[in-house]
């Protein structure tokens, strides 16, 4: 499953089905963005040389939002910065491509309905409390490991509020300290934890 998939089932509100967060500010299709850079990255997709991004597309991925997202970066030596930007404007709305890829799977409902502009909207009530659990506890987990998913969810949980939520006191302190060491990741570090350190300083900027 894809980061950003992990990411909706934990900040989609199981009953009303709408992704909501405490920093309104902070852009759902930035946020997916920064989830396949890391996504990427953690398949060997993408590397950082001199602070910009090569994409190795040579060999076909086998998920249609990273196979597009490796096709917009090919050839353009963009910062990570500059990747996230091309991706939420290039492949937008991204959100819906997420949230309707985990009702094809049967983890979410999909329910139309009438704004108070009666403009058409959709929610994604939860079906699978499982897939939920699941990717809560890999939240959870990741306070005190270094797998690279799971600081990609501390990452993104972060920057939308939602991280002290779902961690206890426990949980909550190692994690920050895990995200905070992404201030000083050292050139020869994992091409992964060099991606994963310069997209949590594009959404630091924002």
């Amino acid at each position: 499953m894809l980061i950003a998939e992990h990411f909706f089932l934990i900040a989609c509100d199981p009953r009303t089905g709408m992704l909501s967060w405490p920093r309104r500010e902070q852009d759902a299709g930035e946020l997916v963005a920064a989830a396949i850079l890391i996504d990427l990255a953690a398949r060997e997709r993408v590397h950082l040389h001199d602070g910009r991004l090569r994409a190795d597309s040579q060999m076909p991925l086998n998920h249609p939002l990273l196979s597009e997202a490796m096709e917009l970066l090919g050839g353009k030596n963009a910062s990570v910065a500059e990747a996230m930007d091309l991706i939420t404007r290039s492949m937008a709305p991204l959100p819906p491509k997420i949230l309707d890829a985990l009702f094809r799977r049967d983890l979410v409902h999909r329910i139309e309905f009438r704004d108070w502009r009666l403009r058409k909207r959709l929610r994604y009530p939860l079906r699978s409390v499982q897939a939920r659990n699941e990717a809560l506890q890999l939240l959870q987990s990741a306070a005190h490991t270094d797998d690279t998913h799971g600081l990609a969810l501390l990452l993104l949980s972060d920057a939308s509020g939602i991280l002290p939520k779902y961690l206890n006191a426990h949980d909550h302190a190692p994690a920050v300290k895990r995200l905070l060491a992404l201030n000083q990741v050292e050139a020869w570090a994992p091409q992964s934890r060099r991606v994963l350190a310069e997209v949590r300083q594009a959404l630091l900027r924002d």
